[in-house]
């Protein structure tokens, strides 16, 4: 018999956190609302179990929503011991629960609750359970999530401008409690710089508090916190984390790389929560392009499929859809994308049945919305995003159908995976054709953003993508090269965001060195200027506090964003060139400039390490099915065993 856990109605659990999470956001004292449609967790849901008692026991129903118990013999109250007669049962357990969703914990002699179980939602369609290995106390409460807590000490208090401004050294998230009686009258400023901590009327994050109000604070984004009253205030504070654990390392004779390396993965962490949120203190949404990214991030230097397969599920929410994810066109492409590499990296298949049917309808709502040249334009409040900077959005833009080109080659991988039969490799080769017709300038050496707008602008942003999925042929990405990745008189990709695509998308082209040049350019320079985690964006030329500006605010900018993380993932999957799927995996390392290096990855359940010293190489893993490809040639990996070459 498993390990008892608290069970749900499949999906309910991210349902429930995703939409508490999204209606957390404040700024400037308001609370600020999710500008997209929410999904909202099941309200009553029915447990089915048959089970076999041997000898005469007692079962109590354990759960903190409102229900009963339906067995042959009638109706009995949860929360209370319901004795059994040796025999045969099949029993129902209804619950309600109108302010967070149906749960319940059984740990008996003869049956437990766990994943065997299912259930409905009084609509007649059974379904697994879901459940989360963490919840498997009698005294847990799944709508609280598991986060684990550590006092925080300031390195520094300054008695300043009529108040104490608490400096604890770094960005943080958590709670603060203040040490009082009565709040009525403080007030509060939280800043990710100094500047923005002392600048009450333009940071984010800042309240005046009532003698209503809590001396316990939600748990915000900090560096500093400006506390301001006319007697003394004293408070506590505690970084609310999870307790994920770093699988990875990478070292090299830049002693720069590794302060890189230890900052981005600090940001990584305090981003990875509930689920992969873009920032910790503006948003603190999970957007599915930034997600992406994250995913990504995660198989290096993680590993962890639940934050994973919690985020994945939690954008899907339920059908049917109305808009696109997050209100972007493009994010609802990326989702698809993420369910697909997730699935191809963990090859967990009770994931892809859980996630299929809502991944088929956000692929149907998409198709439905395309031109009658199946394009991808802008329908009602769409948002064509793709990334802040200058780009032709003049109707149909190329980069847009670049990712569907993509999304019917993956929906064709998840289909053939779920069994089904599906026409997309069709649709792909179609639609590649007629981009290319319309959007390859031959002139230009490069794809435009638009043809209708006769502008023939080109970006970057799209040829990146043309290159980074393999849409452009050979001979299209040597031109592509020339004309777009070494041509400086295109506007620059700012953001860590879209720069990380570039950036693979240069490893691909076989110019590592130049991202490796970036990493210390852009990145490094981050650092210089006292960043203790990595921006949202970073712009060299500007000076002092107008770093921090973003969005026409003065501290608009986030100072901690998870797609800044991205040196993670160049290093891990370019440079030490590990990869993994469920066919095993490789070691192809691109030292590019570096003369040495020593790297650490996870592998499956294992992990990988290489090593790397001017021409010569060793692996060791722990786990079976590594391939090194190294020198022209392919040797097999064997566990255990230090493979030099």
């Amino acid at each position: 018999m498993s390990k008892a856990k608290w069970i749900w109605y499949q999906g309910d659990f991210e349902t429930y956190h995703h939409l508490i999470l999204s209606c957390r956001r404040q700024e400037k004292g308001c609370d600020y609302p999710c500008m997209w449609h929410l999904s909202s967790p099941e309200k009553s849901v029915c447990f089915f179990k048959k089970f076999d008692v041997p000898t005469d026991t007692t079962i109590k129903i354990v759960t903190h929503s409102t229900g009963m118990v339906r067995l042959p013999d009638g109706l009995h109250r949860v929360n209370e011991d319901i004795p059994l007669k040796a025999g045969k049962y099949d029993m129902i357990v209804e619950l309600f629960d109108l302010e967070k969703f149906p749960s319940m914990f059984l740990d008996s002699e003869y049956l437990v609750s766990d994943e065997s179980w299912i259930c409905d939602s009084h609509d007649k369609v059974d379904v697994p359970v879901g459940c989360e290995p963490c919840f498997y106390n009698e005294n847990d409460d799944p709508s609280v999530f598991p986060f684990e807590y550590e006092e925080l000490t300031p390195v520094n208090i300054e008695k300043i401008n009529g108040g104490v401004l608490y400096d604890f050294g770094k960005e943080s998230f958590g709670p603060i409690e203040l040490l009082c009686d009565n709040p009525d009258g403080i007030s509060l400023t939280y800043g990710e710089s100094r500047e923005e901590a002392l600048d009450f009327n333009n940071a984010i994050l800042r309240e005046i508090l009532t003698k209503n109000d809590s001396p316990v604070r939600p748990a915000r984004a900090f560096r500093f916190i400006f506390i301001k009253r006319e007697t003394e205030v004293k408070l506590i504070a505690k970084y609310e984390y999870l307790p994920l654990e770093d699988k990875a390392y990478f070292e090299c004779e830049d002693d720069e790389i590794k302060k890189i390396w230890d900052t981005c993965a600090y940001t990584f962490h305090l981003n990875s929560r509930e689920f992969f949120l873009d920032g910790i203190k503006r948003d603190r949404w999970v957007w599915s392009g930034d997600a992406y990214q994250s995913f990504m991030i995660n198989r290096c230097l993680f590993n962890d499929n639940a934050i994973t397969e919690r985020t994945i599920k939690a954008l899907l929410g339920k059908p049917p859809y109305r808009s696109h994810i997050n209100g972007i066109n493009d994010y609802s492409a990326y989702l698809i994308f993420s369910a697909w590499e997730h699935f191809s990296h963990s090859g967990n298949r009770k994931f892809l049945e859980e996630v299929y049917p809502n991944i088929k309808e956000l692929y149907g709502f998409i198709v439905s919305r395309l031109d009658e040249n199946g394009y991808v334009v802008q329908r009602g409040k769409d948002w064509i995003f793709i990334d802040w900077g200058e780009l032709d959005k003049d109707g149909a833009n190329c980069c847009e159908q670049i990712l569907l080109w993509n999304v019917y080659n993956v929906m064709g991988k998840l289909a053939s995976a779920a069994g089904e039969e599906n026409c997309c490799s069709q649709k792909a080769d179609a639609l590649k054709e007629k981009i290319n017709n319309d959007f390859w300038n031959e002139e230009k050496g490069a794809f435009i953003d638009s043809f209708s707008s006769g502008r023939n602008f080109v970006t970057k942003q799209t040829n990146v993508m043309a290159v980074l999925y393999d849409f452009a042929d050979r001979n299209q990405k040597k031109k592509i090269i020339k004309n777009v990745f070494e041509n400086d008189t295109l506007p620059q990709i700012k953001t860590p965001y879209f720069k990380l695509f570039e950036l693979l998308a240069l490893c691909k082209c076989d110019k590592i060195e130049l991202a490796q040049n970036y990493i210390s350019s852009y990145w490094g320079e981050m650092l210089k200027l006292g960043a203790t985690s990595i921006w949202e964006e970073f712009n060299p030329e500007k000076c002092g506090v107008d770093h921090y500006e973003m969005y026409g605010e003065p501290y608009g900018k986030s100072l901690c964003h998870a797609w800044g993380s991205g040196p993670i993932l160049l290093l891990i999957n370019q440079c030490a060139g590990i990869d993994f799927n469920t066919d095993g995996f490789t070691v192809r390392p691109n030292p590019g400039k570096y003369k040495k290096f020593s790297a650490c990855a996870p592998v499956g359940d294992g992990y990988v390490k290489v090593n790397y010293d001017n021409g010569s190489i060793n692996i060791l893993t722990n786990v079976d099915g590594g391939r090194l490809i190294f020198g022209g040639r392919e040797y097999k990996i064997i566990p255990n065993e230090i493979l030099k070459k």
